[in-house]
């Protein structure tokens, strides 16, 4: 008798993770981005790779390092309205912000709203529901420190972190004018550190070495908000 006491409570716990599995999936929740969504850097630092935010979140990666919004569009389809989704949250916006040698974007702040605004309609139509994700406050001396080649681009931006900044401003206005959510990760950093000194920043623990990617903390911080909106 405890012999089937006890199969049958295993049998029902199987079926209780595997609905939830089910769930999961069957809820249709994509994230859609670069690095900070594939969670790339995980690996090169040796970080769970459960402790990513598409995976605390039970969300679909579709994130793909190093996109820009240009490229993500040209997978827009495969990656995300083929898949019928519930709800997609859309993080880009590091990539199409960085700057060539020659002063230019990856991708310029007009076309940047143009492709984000086209995402967004597009899911829309669909009766999407769709989350709008701010990028990370870039912690500059990591970021110079791996790259110090790259730091006079910057110089008359007002640094790195300020530049990039200005596309989370785009993010937030196409979130505004399309009546869609916002998750505002940049200033919930911040407030998590207690200020934008590089110093407070990384002190926060929301940073992996790069300056330019979240940690595991970070990931957290990102999926609690997400969850946050997602039940809104």
């Amino acid at each position: 008798m405890r012999e089937k006491i006890i199969t049958a409570c295993m049998t029902a716990m199987l079926l209780f993770l595997s609905a939830g599995a089910v769930n999961a999936e069957a809820a249709r929740f994509i994230g859609f981005g670069d690095s900070n969504t594939e969670g790339l850097t995980f690996k090169h630092y040796g970080y769970d790779l459960n402790k990513r935010w598409v995976v605390l979140t039970g969300a679909i990666n579709a994130g793909f390092s190093g996109n820009h919004t240009d490229q993500a569009l040209k997978r827009f389809n495969k990656d995300v309205l083929a898949k019928n989704p519930d709800s997609v949250a859309i993080m880009f916006g590091i990539n199409d912000g960085l700057l060539y040698d020659n002063g230019k974007p990856m991708v310029d702040k007009a076309k940047f709203e143009k492709n984000l605004t086209y995402m967004v309609e597009e899911l829309k139509k669909r009766k999407v529901k769709v989350l709008l994700m701010t990028n990370i406050p870039v912690q500059q001396t990591l970021y110079y420190n791996m790259y110090p080649e790259k730091k006079h681009l910057y110089a008359d931006k007002g640094g790195i972190r300020l530049w990039m900044n200005s596309y989370n401003a785009i993010i937030r206005k196409v979130a505004k004018a399309e009546g869609v959510h916002l998750v505002d990760h940049y200033a919930n950093a911040i407030h998590k550190a207690g200020g934008a000194q590089d110093g407070k920043l990384w002190a926060s623990g929301l940073y992996d070495p790069s300056g330019l990617h979240w940690s595991p903390r970070g990931h957290g911080m990102m999926a609690y908000s997400i969850k946050y909106y997602l039940a809104r």
